[in-house]
Protein backbone atom coordinates (compact mmCIF):
# COMPACT_ATOMS: atom_id res chain seq x y z
CA UNK A 1 0.00 0.00 0.00
CA UNK A 2 2.87 2.23 1.16
CA UNK A 3 4.60 1.89 -2.25
CA UNK A 4 1.41 2.61 -4.42
CA UNK A 5 0.52 5.99 -2.84
CA UNK A 6 4.16 6.69 -3.47
CA UNK A 7 3.87 5.92 -7.38
CA UNK A 8 0.91 7.83 -7.48
CA UNK A 9 2.20 10.63 -5.83
CA UNK A 10 5.18 11.17 -8.34
CA UNK A 11 2.87 10.50 -11.20
CA UNK A 12 1.22 13.74 -9.88
CA UNK A 13 3.90 15.60 -9.42
CA UNK A 14 5.27 14.32 -12.90
CA UNK A 15 2.04 16.21 -14.55
CA UNK A 16 2.26 19.43 -12.94
CA UNK A 17 5.95 19.53 -13.77
CA UNK A 18 4.89 19.26 -17.26
CA UNK A 19 2.05 21.61 -17.23
CA UNK A 20 4.32 24.37 -15.64
CA UNK A 21 6.78 23.78 -18.39
CA UNK A 22 4.13 24.07 -20.99
CA UNK A 23 2.59 27.12 -19.78
CA UNK A 24 6.47 28.60 -19.37
CA UNK A 25 6.99 27.65 -23.11
CA UNK A 26 3.86 29.35 -24.38
CA UNK A 27 4.35 32.25 -22.59
CA UNK A 28 8.15 32.67 -24.36
CA UNK A 29 6.68 31.81 -27.67
CA UNK A 30 4.21 34.57 -26.62
CA UNK A 31 6.78 36.98 -25.55
CA UNK A 32 8.56 36.31 -28.50
CA UNK A 33 5.97 37.01 -31.11
CA UNK A 34 4.77 39.80 -28.95
CA UNK A 35 8.72 41.40 -29.75
CA UNK A 36 8.77 40.49 -33.02
CA UNK A 37 5.60 42.49 -33.88
CA UNK A 38 7.06 45.39 -31.64
CA UNK A 39 9.97 45.51 -33.39
CA UNK A 40 8.04 44.91 -36.78
CA UNK A 41 5.85 48.28 -36.33
CA UNK A 42 8.39 50.13 -35.05
CA UNK A 43 10.72 49.50 -37.89
CA UNK A 44 7.25 49.89 -40.25
CA UNK A 45 6.21 52.92 -38.45
CA UNK A 46 10.07 54.87 -38.13
CA UNK A 47 10.13 53.88 -42.02
CA UNK A 48 6.63 55.30 -42.71
CA UNK A 49 7.76 58.56 -40.72
CA UNK A 50 11.18 58.98 -42.31
CA UNK A 51 9.13 58.57 -45.96
CA UNK A 52 6.83 61.27 -44.83
CA UNK A 53 9.08 63.48 -43.79
CA UNK A 54 11.18 62.60 -46.98
CA UNK A 55 8.15 63.75 -48.82
CA UNK A 56 7.70 66.56 -47.04
CA UNK A 57 11.40 67.87 -47.56
CA UNK A 58 10.73 67.34 -51.06
CA UNK A 59 7.68 68.82 -51.72
CA UNK A 60 9.00 72.14 -49.90
CA UNK A 61 12.28 71.80 -52.06
CA UNK A 62 9.97 71.62 -55.51
CA UNK A 63 7.84 74.76 -54.23
CA UNK A 64 11.23 76.49 -53.85
CA UNK A 65 12.66 75.49 -57.36
CA UNK A 66 9.39 76.57 -58.97
CA UNK A 67 9.08 79.33 -57.18
CA UNK A 68 12.69 80.14 -57.90
CA UNK A 69 11.16 79.04 -62.38
CA UNK A 70 8.64 81.78 -61.83
CA UNK A 71 10.88 84.22 -60.59
CA UNK A 72 13.48 83.74 -63.51
CA UNK A 73 10.48 83.94 -65.80
CA UNK A 74 9.57 87.03 -65.31
CA UNK A 75 12.85 88.46 -64.83
CA UNK A 76 13.33 87.00 -67.97
CA UNK A 77 10.09 88.94 -69.68
CA UNK A 78 10.97 91.67 -68.34
CA UNK A 79 14.38 91.94 -70.31
CA UNK A 80 15.16 89.79 -72.57
CA UNK A 81 18.12 90.84 -73.64
CA UNK A 82 19.82 91.11 -71.08
CA UNK A 83 20.94 87.74 -70.71
CA UNK A 84 24.09 86.60 -72.47
CA UNK A 85 23.56 84.42 -75.40
CA UNK A 86 24.73 80.81 -75.25
CA UNK A 87 25.64 81.38 -71.83
CA UNK A 88 24.73 80.94 -68.56
CA UNK A 89 23.17 83.70 -66.54
CA UNK A 90 22.64 83.33 -62.49
CA UNK A 91 19.52 85.41 -61.17
CA UNK A 92 19.72 86.76 -57.77
CA UNK A 93 16.48 86.54 -56.38
CA UNK A 94 16.00 89.68 -53.70
CA UNK A 95 16.86 88.70 -49.83
CA UNK A 96 14.05 87.98 -47.41
CA UNK A 97 12.34 86.13 -49.95
CA UNK A 98 10.08 82.98 -49.33
CA UNK A 99 11.95 81.57 -52.37
CA UNK A 100 15.68 81.22 -52.06
CA UNK A 101 16.26 78.99 -54.88
CA UNK A 102 19.45 79.13 -57.22
CA UNK A 103 18.20 80.47 -60.99
CA UNK A 104 20.24 80.56 -64.47
CA UNK A 105 19.51 81.49 -67.88
CA UNK A 106 21.11 80.38 -71.07
CA UNK A 107 19.55 81.83 -73.74
CA UNK A 108 20.06 80.06 -77.24
CA UNK A 109 18.13 80.33 -80.56
CA UNK A 110 15.59 83.14 -79.20
CA UNK A 111 14.20 81.03 -76.30
CA UNK A 112 15.77 80.80 -72.73
CA UNK A 113 16.17 77.39 -70.92
CA UNK A 114 15.43 78.27 -66.95
CA UNK A 115 16.82 76.09 -64.16
CA UNK A 116 15.90 76.22 -60.63
CA UNK A 117 17.38 74.34 -57.40
CA UNK A 118 15.49 74.52 -54.37
CA UNK A 119 16.27 73.52 -50.81
CA UNK A 120 14.08 72.22 -47.97
CA UNK A 121 14.29 74.52 -44.76
CA UNK A 122 16.47 72.38 -43.54
CA UNK A 123 18.44 72.04 -46.58
CA UNK A 124 18.55 68.00 -46.30
CA UNK A 125 16.05 68.17 -49.67
CA UNK A 126 17.03 69.40 -52.89
CA UNK A 127 14.93 69.35 -56.06
CA UNK A 128 15.97 70.66 -59.70
CA UNK A 129 13.91 71.54 -62.42
CA UNK A 130 13.87 73.95 -65.66
CA UNK A 131 11.69 74.82 -68.49
CA UNK A 132 11.94 76.57 -71.63
CA UNK A 133 10.84 79.61 -72.31
CA UNK A 134 9.59 82.66 -75.50
CA UNK A 135 8.88 86.07 -75.29
CA UNK A 136 6.88 87.32 -78.07
CA UNK A 137 8.59 89.99 -80.16
CA UNK A 138 7.80 92.94 -81.47
CA UNK A 139 6.28 92.95 -84.48
CA UNK A 140 8.17 94.71 -87.19
CA UNK A 141 4.80 94.58 -89.64
CA UNK A 142 6.02 97.93 -91.00
CA UNK A 143 8.73 95.64 -93.17
CA UNK A 144 6.07 93.17 -94.15
CA UNK A 145 4.63 92.78 -98.27
CA UNK A 146 0.66 92.80 -98.78
CA UNK A 147 1.98 89.02 -99.88
CA UNK A 148 4.79 86.73 -99.04
CA UNK A 149 5.51 83.47 -99.46
CA UNK A 150 7.99 80.63 -99.88
CA UNK A 151 8.30 79.02 -102.66
CA UNK A 152 6.44 80.30 -105.66
CA UNK A 153 3.78 83.00 -104.88
CA UNK A 154 1.63 81.23 -107.85
CA UNK A 155 0.46 84.67 -109.44
CA UNK A 156 -2.89 83.23 -110.75
CA UNK A 157 -6.61 84.05 -110.70
CA UNK A 158 -8.23 87.33 -110.61
CA UNK A 159 -6.74 89.91 -107.92
CA UNK A 160 -5.83 93.20 -107.14
CA UNK A 161 -2.48 94.04 -104.36
CA UNK A 162 -2.09 97.39 -102.87
CA UNK A 163 1.41 97.95 -102.50
CA UNK A 164 3.42 98.24 -99.35
CA UNK A 165 4.72 101.74 -100.57
CA UNK A 166 8.55 101.55 -98.41
CA UNK A 167 8.73 97.79 -98.09
CA UNK A 168 11.97 97.38 -99.96
CA UNK A 169 12.59 101.42 -98.19
CA UNK A 170 11.52 104.86 -98.81
CA UNK A 171 9.43 105.16 -101.57
CA UNK A 172 10.31 101.89 -102.40
CA UNK A 173 7.30 99.54 -103.12
CA UNK A 174 6.80 95.89 -102.68
CA UNK A 175 3.66 93.94 -103.02
CA UNK A 176 5.01 90.31 -102.97
CA UNK A 177 7.96 88.71 -101.65
CA UNK A 178 8.45 85.42 -102.73
CA UNK A 179 11.28 82.54 -103.88
CA UNK A 180 9.64 82.95 -107.23
CA UNK A 181 6.33 84.34 -109.13
CA UNK A 182 5.57 82.56 -111.56
CA UNK A 183 2.70 82.76 -113.75
CA UNK A 184 0.21 79.72 -113.06
CA UNK A 185 -3.13 79.15 -116.23
CA UNK A 186 -4.69 82.17 -116.70
CA UNK A 187 -5.84 85.08 -115.15
CA UNK A 188 -6.21 89.06 -114.30
CA UNK A 189 -4.17 90.67 -111.70
CA UNK A 190 -2.90 93.98 -110.97
CA UNK A 191 -1.13 95.65 -108.27
CA UNK A 192 -1.13 99.56 -107.98
CA UNK A 193 -0.79 102.10 -105.21
CA UNK A 194 -3.53 103.18 -102.51
CA UNK A 195 -4.37 106.21 -103.93
CA UNK A 196 -4.92 104.85 -107.40
CA UNK A 197 -7.07 101.81 -105.63
CA UNK A 198 -9.47 104.58 -104.15
CA UNK A 199 -9.37 107.24 -106.47
CA UNK A 200 -8.26 106.75 -109.79
CA UNK A 201 -10.44 105.72 -112.61
CA UNK A 202 -13.51 104.04 -111.99
CA UNK A 203 -12.96 103.93 -108.20
CA UNK A 204 -13.84 107.78 -107.73
CA UNK A 205 -17.40 106.43 -107.58
CA UNK A 206 -17.48 103.89 -105.27
CA UNK A 207 -18.63 105.00 -102.06
CA UNK A 208 -15.70 104.27 -98.74
CA UNK A 209 -16.65 102.49 -95.97
CA UNK A 210 -15.63 102.64 -92.10
CA UNK A 211 -13.60 105.05 -90.28
CA UNK A 212 -10.29 104.60 -92.04
CA UNK A 213 -9.75 106.61 -95.80
CA UNK A 214 -8.28 103.27 -96.96
CA UNK A 215 -11.60 100.72 -96.96
CA UNK A 216 -13.27 100.07 -100.20
CA UNK A 217 -14.74 96.82 -99.91
CA UNK A 218 -15.54 97.23 -104.09
CA UNK A 219 -12.32 99.04 -105.48
CA UNK A 220 -10.11 97.32 -107.39
CA UNK A 221 -6.75 98.55 -108.92
CA UNK A 222 -8.55 96.98 -112.79
CA UNK A 223 -10.22 100.50 -112.63
CA UNK A 224 -7.18 102.73 -112.03
CA UNK A 225 -6.52 104.60 -115.28
CA UNK A 226 -4.62 105.45 -117.54
CA UNK A 227 -3.19 101.98 -117.51
CA UNK A 228 0.74 103.50 -116.34
CA UNK A 229 -0.94 104.17 -113.26
CA UNK A 230 -0.69 100.71 -112.18
CA UNK A 231 2.94 99.28 -110.83
CA UNK A 232 2.57 95.77 -112.60
CA UNK A 233 -0.76 94.83 -115.03
CA UNK A 234 -0.87 91.22 -116.28
CA UNK A 235 -2.23 92.91 -119.42
CA UNK A 236 0.92 94.70 -119.79
CA UNK A 237 3.86 91.94 -118.93
CA UNK A 238 3.40 88.11 -119.21
CA UNK A 239 5.71 87.85 -116.37
CA UNK A 240 5.42 89.09 -113.17
CA UNK A 241 8.94 88.96 -112.46
CA UNK A 242 9.34 91.49 -115.03
CA UNK A 243 7.18 93.99 -112.47
CA UNK A 244 9.59 96.26 -110.05
CA UNK A 245 7.16 95.75 -107.10
CA UNK A 246 6.96 91.55 -106.93
CA UNK A 247 10.47 90.74 -105.47
CA UNK A 248 11.60 87.14 -106.63
CA UNK A 249 14.24 86.48 -104.05
CA UNK A 250 15.69 82.98 -103.85
CA UNK A 251 16.75 83.57 -100.66
CA UNK A 252 13.66 85.26 -98.85
CA UNK A 253 13.61 84.90 -95.54
CA UNK A 254 11.34 82.15 -93.88
CA UNK A 255 7.92 83.72 -93.56
CA UNK A 256 7.32 82.82 -90.07
CA UNK A 257 10.56 83.48 -88.71
CA UNK A 258 10.17 86.94 -90.84
CA UNK A 259 6.73 87.80 -88.66
CA UNK A 260 7.60 86.16 -84.99
CA UNK A 261 10.96 86.19 -85.22
CA UNK A 262 12.41 82.59 -83.65
CA UNK A 263 14.87 80.74 -86.15
CA UNK A 264 13.14 77.89 -87.25
CA UNK A 265 14.68 77.18 -90.43
CA UNK A 266 17.82 76.61 -91.62
CA UNK A 267 18.64 78.84 -94.60
CA UNK A 268 20.66 77.15 -97.49
CA UNK A 269 24.39 77.51 -97.49
CA UNK A 270 23.44 79.68 -101.07
CA UNK A 271 22.06 81.95 -98.56
CA UNK A 272 24.66 82.72 -95.91
CA UNK A 273 23.82 79.74 -93.89
CA UNK A 274 22.33 79.43 -90.68
CA UNK A 275 22.72 78.12 -86.84
CA UNK A 276 20.97 77.78 -83.67
CA UNK A 277 17.59 76.73 -85.32
CA UNK A 278 14.92 75.47 -83.38
CA UNK A 279 12.62 73.53 -85.80
CA UNK A 280 9.97 73.25 -82.91
CA UNK A 281 10.29 76.60 -82.24
CA UNK A 282 6.32 77.85 -83.48
CA UNK A 283 5.08 75.30 -81.11
CA UNK A 284 5.25 77.65 -78.48
CA UNK A 285 3.03 80.52 -80.71
CA UNK A 286 1.08 77.72 -81.28
CA UNK A 287 0.28 77.36 -77.46
CA UNK A 288 -0.12 81.34 -77.11
CA UNK A 289 -2.52 81.72 -80.11
CA UNK A 290 -4.87 79.20 -78.68
CA UNK A 291 -5.12 79.53 -75.13
CA UNK A 292 -7.96 81.74 -75.99
CA UNK A 293 -10.43 78.93 -76.84
CA UNK A 294 -11.26 80.29 -80.56
CA UNK A 295 -12.30 77.65 -82.98
CA UNK A 296 -12.89 78.56 -86.96
CA UNK A 297 -16.57 78.90 -85.74
CA UNK A 298 -15.89 81.08 -83.09
CA UNK A 299 -14.38 83.82 -85.51
CA UNK A 300 -16.23 87.05 -86.27
CA UNK A 301 -16.54 90.58 -86.52
CA UNK A 302 -15.79 91.15 -82.87
CA UNK A 303 -12.88 88.41 -82.70
CA UNK A 304 -10.30 90.91 -82.02
CA UNK A 305 -11.85 93.05 -79.13
CA UNK A 306 -10.28 90.60 -76.46
CA UNK A 307 -7.06 91.91 -77.46
CA UNK A 308 -7.86 95.94 -77.43
CA UNK A 309 -8.79 98.65 -74.45
CA UNK A 310 -11.29 96.99 -72.37
CA UNK A 311 -11.30 93.49 -73.57
CA UNK A 312 -10.26 91.06 -71.27
CA UNK A 313 -6.50 89.81 -72.83
CA UNK A 314 -5.85 94.32 -73.65
CA UNK A 315 -1.90 94.45 -74.61
CA UNK A 316 -1.28 90.52 -75.43
CA UNK A 317 -0.36 89.71 -78.57
CA UNK A 318 -3.70 89.52 -80.60
CA UNK A 319 -2.88 86.25 -81.99
CA UNK A 320 -5.12 83.48 -82.88
CA UNK A 321 -4.40 79.80 -83.77
CA UNK A 322 -6.49 77.49 -85.47
CA UNK A 323 -5.56 74.03 -85.79
CA UNK A 324 -7.69 72.37 -89.06
CA UNK A 325 -9.33 73.37 -92.07
CA UNK A 326 -11.30 76.35 -91.51
CA UNK A 327 -13.67 78.57 -93.73
CA UNK A 328 -13.36 81.79 -93.12
CA UNK A 329 -17.24 83.46 -92.13
CA UNK A 330 -18.38 86.66 -93.91
CA UNK A 331 -16.42 89.01 -90.99
CA UNK A 332 -12.92 88.13 -89.59
CA UNK A 333 -12.31 91.43 -87.47
CA UNK A 334 -12.46 95.26 -87.51
CA UNK A 335 -10.14 97.77 -89.18
CA UNK A 336 -10.28 98.88 -85.35
CA UNK A 337 -9.09 95.31 -83.75
CA UNK A 338 -7.72 93.60 -86.66
CA UNK A 339 -5.40 89.99 -85.39
CA UNK A 340 -2.76 87.53 -86.69
CA UNK A 341 -4.73 84.84 -87.67
CA UNK A 342 -2.78 81.30 -88.37
CA UNK A 343 -4.76 78.79 -89.61
CA UNK A 344 -2.77 75.26 -89.64
CA UNK A 345 -4.89 73.45 -92.17
CA UNK A 346 -6.51 74.39 -95.41
CA UNK A 347 -8.62 78.35 -95.70
CA UNK A 348 -11.62 78.64 -97.63
CA UNK A 349 -12.93 82.07 -97.68
CA UNK A 350 -15.62 83.03 -100.29
CA UNK A 351 -19.11 85.21 -100.32
CA UNK A 352 -17.11 88.05 -100.12
CA UNK A 353 -15.05 87.16 -97.06
CA UNK A 354 -13.51 90.74 -95.12
CA UNK A 355 -10.51 90.01 -93.46
CA UNK A 356 -9.01 92.81 -91.29
CA UNK A 357 -5.20 91.78 -90.08
CA UNK A 358 -2.40 88.63 -91.08
CA UNK A 359 -3.61 85.96 -92.46
CA UNK A 360 -1.24 83.27 -92.35
CA UNK A 361 -1.80 79.88 -94.29
CA UNK A 362 0.75 77.78 -92.03
CA UNK A 363 2.17 74.79 -92.73
CA UNK A 364 4.76 72.26 -90.60
CA UNK A 365 7.63 72.40 -93.20
CA UNK A 366 9.79 72.60 -89.82
CA UNK A 367 9.48 69.27 -88.20
CA UNK A 368 6.79 67.59 -90.63
CA UNK A 369 6.35 67.68 -94.48
CA UNK A 370 2.84 69.72 -94.70
CA UNK A 371 1.82 71.63 -97.39
CA UNK A 372 -1.68 73.24 -96.45
CA UNK A 373 -3.52 75.70 -99.22
CA UNK A 374 -5.45 78.88 -99.28
CA UNK A 375 -8.15 79.48 -101.51
CA UNK A 376 -10.52 82.58 -102.01
CA UNK A 377 -13.01 82.90 -103.72
CA UNK A 378 -16.11 85.47 -104.47
CA UNK A 379 -14.40 88.57 -104.39
CA UNK A 380 -12.91 87.80 -100.77
CA UNK A 381 -10.55 91.35 -99.66
CA UNK A 382 -7.98 91.30 -96.86
CA UNK A 383 -6.64 94.44 -95.07
CA UNK A 384 -3.58 93.56 -93.85
CA UNK A 385 -1.16 91.33 -95.62
CA UNK A 386 -1.34 87.20 -96.51
CA UNK A 387 1.31 84.65 -95.04
CA UNK A 388 2.24 81.51 -96.86
CA UNK A 389 4.75 79.49 -95.48
CA UNK A 390 4.20 76.03 -97.63
CA UNK A 391 5.22 75.35 -100.90
CA UNK A 392 4.15 77.05 -104.36
CA UNK A 393 1.19 76.88 -105.88
CA UNK A 394 -0.74 77.03 -102.79
CA UNK A 395 -2.76 80.18 -103.55
CA UNK A 396 -5.01 80.93 -105.57
CA UNK A 397 -8.79 82.70 -105.97
CA UNK A 398 -9.91 85.57 -106.52
CA UNK A 399 -9.29 88.51 -103.90
CA UNK A 400 -8.48 91.77 -103.13
CA UNK A 401 -5.35 92.37 -100.81
CA UNK A 402 -4.84 96.21 -99.52
CA UNK A 403 -1.69 96.92 -97.74
CA UNK A 404 -3.13 99.21 -94.79
CA UNK A 405 -0.26 100.71 -92.47
CA UNK A 406 -2.19 102.07 -90.06
CA UNK A 407 -4.19 98.49 -89.05
CA UNK A 408 -0.73 96.70 -89.00
CA UNK A 409 0.51 99.39 -86.55
CA UNK A 410 -2.30 97.94 -84.54
CA UNK A 411 -0.44 94.49 -84.54
CA UNK A 412 2.57 96.53 -83.63
CA UNK A 413 1.10 97.91 -80.21
CA UNK A 414 2.28 101.49 -81.21
CA UNK A 415 5.61 100.53 -81.16
CA UNK A 416 5.66 98.97 -77.63
CA UNK A 417 6.90 95.16 -77.04
CA UNK A 418 4.09 92.56 -75.62
CA UNK A 419 5.10 90.73 -72.55
CA UNK A 420 3.59 87.71 -73.22
CA UNK A 421 5.49 84.86 -71.78
CA UNK A 422 5.20 81.92 -74.00
CA UNK A 423 6.18 78.08 -72.88
CA UNK A 424 7.54 75.64 -74.58
CA UNK A 425 5.24 72.75 -74.78
CA UNK A 426 6.31 69.80 -73.21
CA UNK A 427 9.75 71.32 -71.73
CA UNK A 428 9.19 71.46 -67.92
CA UNK A 429 11.58 69.02 -66.72
CA UNK A 430 12.08 67.01 -63.06
CA UNK A 431 16.09 66.87 -63.38
CA UNK A 432 16.25 65.26 -60.22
Amino acid sequence: MISSHRFIHLRSHSYQSQRGAATLIVAVVLLALLTITVLTVSRVTTLELKTGANTNRAKEAFHVAQGGLDYGAMKYVEDGSAWTPSGTTSVAIPSGSETDAQVSIVVSGGFATITSVGESPDQTGSATIEEKYGIVPLLATGELPPLMANGNAAIKGTFSIVTNPNGGGDGVPVSVWAESAQTQGTGAWETCNLDEFLYAGGNASEVKGGDAEWVCDDCSCDNAVPANQKLCDSKVVADPEDCADIVADPCVPDTFENLFGPNVYADSAACGGDSGVTPSAWQAYRELGMQYGVTCDDLGENTGEIFYSGGAYDGELPLIWIEGDCKLPTRVGSENAPFILVVHGDITANAKTIIYGILFAFSDIYTASEEFSASFTGGATIYGAILVNSGPDHLNGNFTLVYANDLLDKLSNDGEGYDSLARFPGSWTDMN
